[in-house]
């Protein structure tokens, strides 16, 4: 792979031109024909080709654009057809997902959405549906690992943060049950944390 076709990013493809203008627009293709996705058979043949637009990345102040030429294959052994695939490039979707990604970090880390539509050329409904879309991608990657039922905090590390060990508390929401450790100052932190318990749907169980 040369140094031009490794910039993109994507595994698999060779740059056949690149245009610096307003923006900087990449054409690129395909290095091999892939197997069969249906049978895993080597016998295709290029049906069709169409041409992709893509945002893909921001590099400096320029956006650049990735035209992608995607052939349709015909699988001689099967006798059905298949687009060929891009690691990074999901259907129906006019930007890669590096661009997607750069756009929710962007969004995640403070850029407000105004500003995510003047730099990166997308409107601000584009950018909620992309973080939300992220964030659901997400929570089903954490849904599978092992929760603990009970969460221990340390009162002398939350004494001077009482927001802080109200985000840890919320955090064990779901496991249902909280343990807190016994304070020598009724009024500080185990005070502070029976009165929570008319808000948050908590065990408090007091260790002795």
């Amino acid at each position: 792979m040369s140094p031009i076709d490794s910039i993109l990013g994507i595994p698999g493809l060779v740059v056949q031109a690149v245009r610096r203008m307003k923006d900087t627009h990449v054409w690129a293709g395909p290095r091999k024909r892939p197997a069969c996705v249906h049978c895993a058979g080597n016998q295709v043949r290029v049906k069709a080709t169409y041409l992709l637009t893509l945002k893909h990345t921001r590099q400096g102040n320029k956006l650049v654009v990735l035209h992608l030429r995607v052939p349709k294959y015909h699988c001689v052994d099967c006798n059905r057809y298949f687009r060929h695939r891009f690691a990074g490039i999901l259907p129906r979707l006019r930007a890669t997902e590096t661009y997607r990604l750069e756009v929710f970090e962007a969004d995640e880390g403070g850029v407000s959405q105004r500003k995510l539509t003047h730099t990166h050329r997308i409107g601000s409904v584009t950018v909620e549906r992309w973080y939300q879309s992220f964030v659901k991608r997400r929570v089903l990657e954490l849904s599978g690992r092992s929760c603990p039922q009970v969460l221990g905090i340390d009162e002398h590390f939350f004494t001077r943060k009482r927001e802080s060990w109200l985000n840890a508390v919320g955090r064990a929401l779901e496991n249902g049950s909280f343990v807190g450790g016994a304070t020598r100052n009724r009024t500080g932190v185990h005070g502070f944390a029976i009165r929570c318990m008319t808000t948050l749907p908590l065990r408090l169980n007091e260790v002795r």
